[in-house]
Formats: structure tokens, sequence, C-alpha cells
């Protein structure tokens, strides 16, 4: 067998590339603007809108990361006792491999169209 020949050529290296952050460049006459979801999620007439919406859709796995995601911006103990369940049929909603009850997921939705 022949000896396997390299390339005499030397590649770029990263290591010799300079490491300046990029800065965010905008169009001219564009503007800015700071966003945080945090204050949508935490709007219990959004959430319960989007979670009609995919009621709607028939997406049980969106129902579930609207819920997760509006649990995560609000107070918990508030929202059970609101939500008239226990503070364990809550969490045990919040779980990976949840599946809540219909009287559960009736219950939540109903204390969010309320305080809405």
């Amino acid at each position: 067998m022949g000896k396997t020949q390299t390339s005499k050529k030397l590649g770029k290296s990263s290591k010799n590339t300079s490491k300046a952050k990029a800065k965010p460049r905008l169009k001219a006459d564009s503007q800015a603007y700071d966003y945080s979801a945090a204050s949508e999620l935490a709007n219990r007439k959004f959430i319960s809108e989007a979670i009609a919406d995919a009621l709607i859709d028939g997406d049980a796995d969106a129902i579930r990361e609207i819920l997760l995601s509006h649990l995560e911006q609000v107070h918990k103990d508030h929202f059970y006792k609101d939500a008239g369940i226990s503070r364990r049929a809550l969490f045990k909603l919040m779980e990976p491999n949840a599946n809540p009850t219909l009287e559960s997921l009736a219950k939540v939705c109903r204390a969010l169209t309320e305080a809405a």
C-alpha cells in the first residue's frame, strides 16, 4: 500500500481569528425596544384565550405548555386557591407526563376567565 499524501497548503485555523464580539446592527430608520413576555404570560385573559385556541385546534401539548408558562409567572399558592383545586393537583398538572382530568382543566380554565 502506498503512503497517503497530505496537503502542503495550510488551512485557516479558528485559533488565529480574533474573537471580537459582534455588535447587533439595525437599519438606520428602525427602533429597538425591550420586550419581555413575562407580562403577557401573567395576563390571565391572554392565557385563557390562548388555551381556548389550543382547545379548538385540539393541541393538548400546547395547552400544557401555555399553562406551565403561566404558572411560572404567577404565584402558585394564589392560583390553586382561585382554581379550587388542591396544591398537589396543581403540581401534578406540572409534571412532564401529566394527564389531568377534565374536571381539573375545567377548574383551571374557570379560574383564568374569572380573574381576567
